[in-house]
């Protein structure tokens, strides 16, 4: 038990009593007799749990609770009071307590009730590390750029009555919405170890509707997209898996090329494996960058090229992985990349 629990306290008595039982039981304490000192103690330790006394000198135990609450939305704070009129109960649970305990109090009940709030808190945070900060904020700034450019592309159809000129605009805005919302759905299933449903699949009629998806987009940035051959074969995977690591290619592979340029998709059928190869003619990848564009935290960086973030990247690899295949990739800065992802065939 590494549960780290902050007490707020001034009468020395008391906070030997919970100190003892607490450090009896696994926990980690810091203690602070003052509101003022236990402030500054949450800022330097960062604890699972706040016990904290209502009467103190100085800060009361009402204004550490709003300012612990004004930091941290998420952090459980069980007040310790000899005040127990309902009013006083109710003040507390209003500026953010999760639970009182009246003064004197059971220890066997203290220590129920710190067990279930800090644990609690502990795993919250075990999962709130900076790449999911970081992936948030691009969820939120990507959402945000797509809403406003379908708000503006909608606007300006209806007052000059031009829908047709104005409908590929908001048409790429809701798929890549549509897109965005699909890699978090996936990305939260497989990160909680969930299991994808395989079943055969058609990987040609995968391809063609990946490439039709992304035609339009491909004529608007000058960009060649054409499919090279065709295959017969089936494979063991995840329709929605294997369309949303094809999606991410060739989204990638447009967007990263230049005007003018190619985007060819392949496939080679072998015994074990069908192969499906998309090639660019884009800005390649810098070979320092390599080894890390498949990390969840990766960006993509390119003088006066689009950026982006390798969350797509991520995502393509969780989902061979998943599927039983793997993805590769080889690269020449400046000339393009050809990415391929491999599927077991039924």
């Amino acid at each position: 038990m590494n549960e780290h629990v902050l007490i707020v306290e001034d009468e020395k008595d008391t906070v030997e009593l919970l100190k003892y039982n607490l450090e009896k039981e696994g926990y980690k304490t810091e203690v602070a007799y003052n509101g003022e000192d236990a402030l500054k103690a949450y800022k330097q330790h960062r604890p699972d749990l706040v016990l904290l006394d209502i009467m103190m000198p100085g800060i009361d135990g009402w204004e550490v609770c709003r300012e612990l609450r004004r930091k941290n939305r998420s952090i459980p704070v069980i007040m310790l009071t000899a005040l127990s009129t309902e009013d006083e109960r109710i003040k507390g649970l209003t500026i953010g307590a999760d639970d009182y305990i009246p003064k004197p109090f059971s220890v066997r009940e203290l220590l129920l009730k710190v067990k279930r709030f800090a644990e609690k808190e502990s795993f919250i945070r075990g999962i709130q590390s900076p790449a999911d900060s970081d992936t948030l904020d691009y969820i939120v700034h990507e959402l945000k750029n797509s809403l406003i450019s379908l708000e503006g592309y909608s606007s300006l159809a209806m007052k000059k009555g031009d829908s047709g000129r104005y409908l590929p605009y908001i048409k790429d805005g809701a798929r890549h919405m549509g897109n965005l919302l699909n890699d978090v759905s996936l990305l939260s299933m497989l990160e909680k170890g969930e299991m994808l449903p395989l079943k055969s699949v058609s990987i040609m009629e995968e391809v063609k509707r990946v490439v039709d998806i992304f035609q339009e987009e491909a004529v608007k940035s000058r960009v060649d997209l054409s499919i090279l051959n065709t295959s017969a074969a089936t494979i063991t995977g995840n329709a929605t898996a294997v369309r949303q690591a094809l999606l991410n290619l060739v989204s990638n592979a447009v967007k990263y090329n230049l005007a003018g340029g190619r985007v060819m998709v392949w496939l080679d059928d072998e015994a074990e494996f069908v192969k499906v190869r998309v090639k660019d003619t884009g800005i390649g990848i810098p070979p320092e960058e390599m080894p890390r564009i498949f990390d969840k935290r990766y960006r993509v960086r390119g003088g006066g090229q689009a950026k982006g973030n390798g969350l797509g990247l991520y995502i393509v690899d969780l989902l061979m992985k998943a599927m039983g295949g793997e993805i590769d990739v080889a690269s020449k800065e400046g000339h393009g990349s050809t990415f391929t992802v491999s599927f077991r065939k039924v």
